[in-house]
C-alpha cells in the first residue's frame, strides 16, 4: 500500500485503515502475530510512532490486543450465541415504521453523516459481491445527545441515485421503502463487546476507548438476495436491546420490531 501523503485523513488513520483491511481480507488471520512496529514502519515508510498510534486504535476497537513483552496479536473470533426465530416476524419495514413513529415521539432523531463509495472486505462477502458499495454513515440522537452510530452498505449498481433518495428521505431503511418500495427481511443480527475508535468517539461524545455495544445484521430483500449489511456502533450507557418473543408460535402478523429499545429511560435508546 502506497499512502496518500497529501491526503486529509491522517497517516495513522491510513495506517489503521490498511491493517483493518489486511485482517478483514485473511491476510492477517485470528491468533497471527503482528510484524514488529519497526518493520511496519519501513514497509509503510512512516515513522514508528505513526505505527504504534494506529495498532492501539485498533486494540481499543477490539481488532487487535497486545500481550505485554510478546507482540501484537489478531484477536480470536468470539463464538457466537445464536437465536433462530421465524423469518415471517423480522420485516425491517414494520420494525422501521415501528421504530419511527416511537423515536419520534420520544425525540429521537436520525442523521446522515456521510455517503461515499466503499469496498469493505466484511460487507461485500455478507452482500455477495466484488463490486463497489456505498457506505452510509448515520447518527442517531435524541435531545442533541448521540445514542448511536451506524454504517449502512448497498450495491452501488442497484441503488445509483441513492444519494438522492436519502436527501429526500432520510435514512437508507426509509429510503429503500419509501423510495425503492422494497421491504426487507432480517437475515441475522450480532451483538458484541466493543470500544470506540478516533472518529466514532468523536461523533458519540465520549473518550477513545469507551465501551460500546455493537450489532451487526444482514437484511435481505422479499426475494431473499442479500441487500443491505449494517454495522451499528452503539454508547453502552444510553442503549440496550429488548428481544421480544410474541407467543408460542411463529406469526405473520406481528406489528412491533422484534430487536427493539423500549422507551428512553437515564439509559435507553432504539435501533431497528
Amino acid at each position: 500500500m502506497k499512502l496518500q501523503r497529501h491526503s486529509t485523513t491522517p497517516l495513522y488513520r491510513q495506517v489503521e485503515q490498511e491493517l483493518r483491511r489486511r485482517v478483514e481480507a485473511g491476510e492477517l488471520r485470528p491468533g497471527d502475530r503482528l510484524p514488529p512496529e519497526s518493520a511496519l514502519a519501513a514497509e509503510l515508510q512512516v515513522n514508528r510512532l505513526t505505527v504504534r498510534q494506529a495498532i492501539g486504535e485498533l486494540c481499543r476497537a477490539g481488532t487487535l490486543h497486545s500481550r505485554q513483552g510478546i507482540g501484537t496479536f489478531v484477536t480470536e473470533r468470539q463464538p457466537a450465541a445464536e437465536i433462530t426465530i421465524h423469518p415471517s416476524r423480522h420485516e425491517v419495514a414494520t420494525a422501521a415504521a415501528a421504530w419511527a413513529t416511537t423515536a419520534a415521539d420520544a425525540g429521537a432523531h436520525e442523521h446522515v453523516l456521510g455517503v461515499g463509495i466503499d469496498r469493505d472486505a466484511g460487507a461485500r462477502a455478507e452482500l455477495r459481491l466484488d463490486t463497489a458499495l456505498w457506505r452510509v454513515d448515520t447518527l442517531v440522537s435524541h435531545a442533541d445527545r448521540p445514542w448511536l452510530v451506524s454504517s449502512y452498505w448497498l450495491a452501488e449498481q442497484r441503488f445509483p441515485d441513492l444519494p438522492a433518495a436519502l436527501a429526500e428521505h432520510g435514512s437508507p431503511i426509509d429510503a429503500l421503502l419509501r423510495h425503492y418500495g422494497l421491504v426487507l427481511r432480517y437475515a441475522w443480527r450480532s451483538f458484541a463487546a466493543g470500544a470506540a475508535g478516533a472518529a466514532d468517539a468523536a461523533d458519540l461524545d465520549v473518550l477513545p476507548g469507551s465501551p460500546l455495544l455493537l450489532r451487526e445484521g444482514l437484511n435481505h430483500d422479499a426475494e431473499g438476495v442479500p441487500t443491505v449489511f449494517v454495522r451499528r456502533r452503539c454508547r453502552s450507557d444510553r442503549v440496550r436491546f429488548v428481544l421480544r418473543y410474541g407467543g408460542d408460535g411463529p406469526h405473520e402478523d406481528v406489528a412491533a420490531p422484534t430487536d427493539e429499545f423500549p422507551p428512553p429511560g437515564p439509559s435507553e435508546g432504539y435501533d431497528r
